[in-house]
């Protein structure tokens, strides 16, 4: 999980333009390391995060004072780290109601009020923001999106973290949850097709590597420090398409900004929107020589190109 202060400065850096224009100096201190997502899919997955969730004055304890105590304290880290993960789970969408297609606006959108079932019934992901999960898309998209949907093919993928008081609502036999969520980014699937994306999904790429989108890499200047550090990085360009191209293995559609923090002792991670943690070691790694000099922060983006885009201009 980034710090506020990382998460400030990935926001200045994702707002600027993507081709090498300056963007604001955002001073920072620490460095946060990346942190993949935590997958949702089986309904022991679930009970144990709800487990975790449990406010502290419902934990039932055995023991004496001192060690009801110290098993307290003990969950009340389980909890806060259980509220600074972020979490991910594909819904299958063959049941999810949807509103009435906006066409002046282009959006499509799900009926309110929102429940999504995950690991089989087992609970419902309660969106308490952006709670319609709503998609910009021409007709001939939300017409594919709801042909998929006829065909039992449709699902949605959604990345979301949780609310600092987030508890686990349960049915009437205690076996079925229902947790609140805040969903950072969404997607509409038709197998492994990309339909439709939103929230910070929104702006990219439906065309993925498997499908023809050429990786492309572009450093930006640094967001702090000396304007030559970019070129630095640059030199480094052709290891850190390798870590690109092996990210894509894992994740066709994977891109976004990582901000490389060289010039200290080692080379850092500030800020992170791809989230794959071995793209973040692999650039620690390919930028490990450059940990010397004056400290600077330098904006990476990976993204994906379609066939025949021309290179971004510097």
């Amino acid at each position: 999980m980034m710090t506020p202060l990382a998460s400030v400065l990935l926001a200045a850096v994702l707002a600027a333009p993507p081709s090498g224009s300056r963007v604001p100096v955002v001073q920072h201190e620490e460095a946060a390391p990346a942190r993949a997502a935590v997958h949702l899919e089986s309904a022991e997955d679930l009970a144990r995060l709800c487990g975790a969730l449990l406010p502290a004055e419902r934990v039932r304890a055995a023991g004496d004072a001192v060690e009801r105590g110290e098993a307290e304290e003990r969950h009340e880290t389980s909890r806060g780290a259980a509220l600074k993960e972020r979490y991910e789970a594909r819904i299958p969408a063959a049941k999810l109601a949807f509103a009435p297609y906006d066409g002046p606006e282009r959006r499509l959108a799900l009926q309110e009020p929102v429940q999504l079932p995950v690991a089989d019934g087992a609970a419902r992901l309660w969106p308490t923001e952006a709670r319609d999960l709503a998609v910009e898309a021409d007709v001939a998209a939300a017409r594919k999106i709801l042909d998929a949907q006829r065909r039992g093919a449709l699902a949605l993928e959604v990345a979301f973290e949780l609310p600092e008081d987030a508890t686990c609502g349960t049915g009437a036999r205690g076996k079925k949850f229902t947790i609140p969520v805040e969903p950072v980014s969404w997607r509409w699937l038709d197998g492994d097709a990309v339909l439709a994306q939103g929230g910070a999904a929104a702006e990219r790429p439906l065309v993925t590597a498997a499908e023809g989108a050429r990786p492309r890499i572009d450093v930006g200047d640094p967001i702090s420090g000396p304007l030559d550090a970019s070129k630095l990085v640059l030199a480094k360009g052709g290891e850190l398409e390798a870590c690109y191209r092996e990210a894509l293995k894992r994740n066709p559609s994977a891109d976004g900004v990582l901000v490389a923090e060289i010039g200290g002792a080692r080379t850092a991670i500030s800020a992170d929107s791809v989230g794959d943690e071995q793209l973040a070691v692999c650039v620690r790694e390919a930028l490990g020589a450059l940990a010397h000099g004056a400290r600077a922060a330098v904006p990476i983006r990976f993204e994906l190109a379609p066939p025949g885009a021309p290179p971004p201009a510097r």
